[in-house]
């Protein structure tokens, strides 16, 4: 597959200039997202669940690093951890419409985390010409047609200051803003 990065300089400058940074991205786009970040140590949380255990394993063998716990079940457990791992250095990704939705709406989880460690959160979006979508899940997963083209799109950085809830609900609101503008901006340039 050939996959082209649009605005790659944002997080490789944040990173180059010793920020860690917390990339935001819909449920939906994870499955490529795995495979290009694969052993670059990013932090991810993966939920308390089944599923969630069969999910922490396969990303653990993508190279990531997990933290467990979700919205539903042991939510602080998961949230602390991410906390540490940005303090230690590490870089984080969540998807932000999770664990289980609605589609494409973007939870508090993320701005708290960002506005507790002032790390940075840059949005991002997967984009394909070709793909399946698994219809039956509710994040509507991407599964890229072999030999397909693509676009990974960053969002520029979005700065949450403090976790006061009128910042939070604040930067929430702009996350999912800048997410869905660049999934418009994604679709524009699949066709």
């Amino acid at each position: 597959m050939r996959l082209r990065f649009v605005n790659r300089e944002i997080p490789d400058r944040l990173i180059a200039e010793g920020q860690n940074i917390i990339y935001a991205f819909f449920h939906g786009d994870l499955f490529l997202l795995l495979y290009l970040y694969r052993d670059s140590g990013v932090v991810i949380p993966a939920s308390e669940s089944r599923d969630g255990e069969i999910m922490a394993q396969l990303l653990r063998r993508f190279g990531f690093s997990i933290v467990r716990g979700s919205t539903k079940r042991k939510g602080q457990k998961a949230l602390l951890g991410l906390i540490n791992s940005l303090r230690k250095g590490k870089n984080a990704a969540v998807a932000v419409d999770g664990p289980r939705g609605p589609l494409r709406e973007v939870k508090a989880g993320v701005v708290f985390l960002a506005g507790a460690t002032k790390a940075p959160i840059i949005p991002v979006i997967i984009t394909l010409k070709r793909f399946w979508v698994i219809e039956k899940s509710w994040d509507k997963l991407m599964i890229p047609v072999p030999f397909t083209e693509g676009y990974m799109i960053f969002g520029d950085p979005i700065y949450v200051n403090g976790t006061l809830n009128d910042e939070i609900e604040s930067a929430r609101r702009k996350i999912e803003a800048n997410l869905l503008m660049l999934r418009k901006q994604k679709m524009d340039m699949a066709t």
